[in-house]
């Protein structure tokens, strides 16, 4: 009673308040939460073959909602600047270029050409040149960049076709491989805008499939896919010279053998589907040689649209085709050997092939597996390490497999559950070999392997580097982070003496990335501290547990100069569910007190500069209990884990239980959902993002696999907007407009919205124009940390801000 009281008195307090409060125009938040957005952690890298440089690139934290609000066209999955020939939204976009001299630490600032963001950035095989892609307002080109002579070259007058990628490959130390425009004049090309009814058809087979968005609708769309992704596959040298390869095509991926004589292409064909997206079109997978003739046509796959249901589930026949780093130019290929429908019995399921240059004779079969192949990394000495996965027992198994000997040497060198973050292996750095490729190596005299990882454990985050050996499976301690600090691997550069290029950071100290050579050390480059206003903020990590003994934990974030005596705080608590088929890997850890303060503007933590406490990644564990699958317990576990965890902070003296807010991104989204409408454990919510009636997205969602029709129940139950008028606490909705992630319809928060609206609740709306699934542009990051640094302050009882 006395919380419903409170409630109307503060429904009161926001109509008369709010209006003033909240502008509908782009708002900037104070100057602490600004700088969230100014800075970037993370600090990107390349490295030469020969170990000579290093490349560090500067992204660009948050691009200006101008670039955002570029014309586009949604095709088949692709959102596309039409004009240029490039994906509209390029994440990793670059400004600045930097090359750091490892033997002597020597820095060179790069001028970039025109002054153009750039993407794509690579080292040649011989380590003398860098290759980037410009992004120029008119399209991208392909540039070199000599390192001794200090000079910039674009390779060709041709734009690069990046409607699907702009990715390209160096074939050898003086030419690469790249898809480029083959329209003179773009607009010319452009299918013009066609009105008409918009129809479909059932054919009468089973097509389940998750609700996807930008889907190719009209007769006019497809004409508009295909000739906007037609490009032309050539190789062009150092001197500009272009060679095509095969006719013109939409080439969705492509790779040199390593010995760098042939061509593998996968060519999208018609017809086009209106159900799945571009890399689910039917796929013919074909080999070409430098002159551009082809070689061997390998195969040509059906429409994605009649891929069995399941997880583990692929099409039947051929696929996974690439190159076997190690050889010359061999191809291996998986294929299903229970017709790709992972519902099915069957004592094997996946296969193994390899087919040798020219690849006209028949393939062989290396081995046969228990579980769905989803990796392949290959070793020296004919050594695969093979990644299989049983989705529905929730295991992931690694093997060693000599292909020599067949599936007789497949050996388990690691098998653990798929969310089971402490036995995770970790990285195998590999070493580029002329006409060899990219390999990891084996060790001769211990017949072992390298890895590295992020070392989780119940005592916190403690970085590695070991040797495992692939006879039995043991592993050594070859590196190991100091203890008062969080060091990480980046670069293996020798083992005998041991060189690593790390990662260095604490609580105080920016990341910085520092060379060790032996028992010697040195700073390469130190990032600058850009986080003034969080100087001191204090962090730990808090463990409870479930009332039902599961062990669950967060990571607490409190204001500096912060103390109990001071009295409690408002929180926001921050969540995302996952589901588990283990209590003991549910309430698995990852965390370190030695980070370096991380704050994504997109994240909760930014409002401990307002003086809230933050409790972030609060495990809300979704276990199966007995022979049932998780879902079928989701609400009476997710309202456990935060009655778990509210107990816990009131008991910590931290907060009252009237300060608590619950906020969550995407399936977080939900999740904040479902907690106002089952609980009275928070007086407000933020929910970006989201979806919220089950009913739209019937084939599926996160992890669970039946279908709507199969599980009605579940649907329905797990639905808050069932539950609408069951939410009486200030609710934030934010959506981006332009949302791409499946089931994630902006239409879900407008829905919710007006659900909440007429039963008479508080709700609040923010749709972020030019916005997809995650936010991007400066001005929306500011205007989302202005909302719910806002909206908390008017919606938490409580005179402590």
């Amino acid at each position: 009673m006395l919380r419903l009281t409170l409630i109307g008195i503060w429904t009161m307090l926001c109509l008369i308040f709010i209006p003033n409060t909240f502008a509908q125009d782009y708002q900037k938040p104070s100057p602490a939460l600004q700088q969230t957005i100014a800075h970037n952690a993370d600090l990107t890298t390349r490295l030469s073959n020969d170990h000579q440089w290093l490349a560090l690139l500067s992204p660009i934290a948050a691009p200006s909602i101008a670039t955002l609000a570029q014309p586009e066209q949604k095709l088949a999955g692709l959102r596309i600047a039409a004009e240029q020939y490039l994906p509209s939204r390029i994440t990793q976009r670059y400004h600045q270029l930097r090359l750091i001299n490892i033997q002597d630490n020597r820095q060179r600032l790069i001028s970039l050409p025109g002054g153009h963001d750039i993407t794509e950035v690579q080292f040649s095989p011989d380590s003398r040149y860098l290759s980037y892609v410009s992004l120029t307002p008119v399209g991208g080109y392909l540039y070199v960049y000599n390192i001794a002579q200090d000079r910039h070259k674009r390779l060709s007058d041709n734009r690069l076709n990046g409607t699907i990628s702009l990715d390209y490959q160096w074939a050898n130390n003086s030419s690469l491989l790249a898809r480029f425009v083959i329209a003179p004049n773009t607009n010319a090309s452009i299918a013009p805008t066609v009105y008409a009814p918009k129809t479909k058809e059932t054919s009468g087979k089973q097509s389940p499939q998750r609700t996807y968005q930008d889907l190719l609708k009209t007769s006019a769309d497809k004409q508009r896919f295909s000739q906007l992704t037609t490009s032309q596959l050539a190789l062009v040298d150092l001197d500009g010279k272009l060679t095509n390869i095969a006719a013109p095509g939409i080439f969705e991926d492509f790779s040199l053998s390593p010995d760098g004589q042939y061509i593998l292409t996968h060519q999208l064909t018609t017809p086009f589907s209106t159900q799945v997206k571009y890399y689910d079109f039917p796929t013919l997978i074909e080999v070409y040689n430098l002159k551009g003739q082809r070689i061997a046509q390998l195969h040509h796959s059906q429409s994605g649209e009649s891929k069995p249901q399941g997880k583990d589930s692929v099409l039947p026949g051929p696929r996974m085709f690439h190159w076997v780093q190690g050889q010359g130019a061999t191809l291996a290929f998986t294929e299903a050997l229970d017709q790709g429908d992972s519902q099915q019995e069957a004592p094997l399921r996946d296969s193994l092939w390899q087919l040798d240059a020219p690849f006209t004779q028949k393939a062989k079969l290396i081995a046969k597996t228990p579980w769905r192949i989803i990796d392949i990394d290959w070793a020296e000495n004919n050594i695969a390490l093979v990644s299989q996965r049983n989705s529905k027992a929730q295991l992931l198994r690694l093997s060693r497999l000599d292909t020599q000997l067949g599936e007789t040497s497949l050996y388990t060198l690691n098998e653990r559950n798929l969310r089971d973050k402490y036995q995770e292996l970790g990285t195998f750095p590999r070493e580029y070999t002329q006409g060899k490729g990219q390999v990891i190596r084996v060790q001769a005299q211990t017949a072992g392997v390298m890895h590295y990882g992020q070392g989780a454990s119940p005592q916190g985050d403690k970085p590695f580097l070991k040797h495992t050996s692939l006879a039995t499976g043991e592993s050594s301690l070859l590196w190991q982070s100091a203890a008062n600090q969080l060091e990480s691997v980046r670069y293996v550069l020798n083992i005998e003496p041991l060189q690593l290029i790390i990662n260095r950071e604490s609580p105080t100290e920016a990341p910085s990335l520092v060379l060790i050579d032996g028992a010697k050390e040195r700073v390469l480059y130190q990032q600058a501290d850009e986080l003034s206003a969080y100087r001191g903020m204090q962090k730990q990590l808090i463990t409870y547990k479930r009332a039902d003994g599961v062990p669950l934990s967060g990571t607490l974030y409190l204001p500096a100069n912060y103390t109990k005596e001071q009295g409690t705080l408002p929180v926001l608590m921050w969540a995302y569910p996952r589901e588990f088929n283990d209590p003991d890997v549910a309430g698995q850890i990852s965390f370190s007190a030695n980070q370096y303060p991380s704050i994504s503007p997109r994240g909760p933590i930014p409002l401990v500069a307002e003086g809230f406490a933050v409790f972030d990644k609060v495990s809300m564990p979704i276990i199966a209990q007995g022979d049932k699958a998780p879902n079928d317990s989701f609400r009476e576990q997710l309202v456990a884990n935060a009655q778990a965890a509210v107990d816990t902070l009131v008991d910590l003296g931290i907060a009252d239980r009237k300060q608590i807010a619950v906020g969550g991104h995407s399936y977080g989204a939900f999740m904040v959902a479902n907690l106002l409408a089952h609980t009275d454990l928070f007086y407000a919510g933020i929910a970006r993002s989201g979806a919220y009636n089950r009913s739209l997205t019937p084939f599926g969602f996160q992890n669970e696999e039946r279908y709507y029709w199969q599980a009605n129940d579940i649907y329905q139950q797990m639905s808050p907007f069932n539950y609408a008028d069951n939410i009486k606490s200030p609710l934030l909705l934010v959506h981006g407009e332009m949302d791409q992630n499946s089931g994630t319809f902006p239409l879900q928060s407008e829905r919710l919205f007006d659900a909440i609206q007429g039963l008479g609740g508080k709700a609040r709306l923010v749709i972020l124009p030019f916005e997809g699934h995650g936010y991007a542009a400066k001005e929306s990051l500011e205007h989302l940390l202005w909302e719910q640094s806002q909206f908390l302050k008017a919606n938490l009882p409580t005179t402590n801000l």
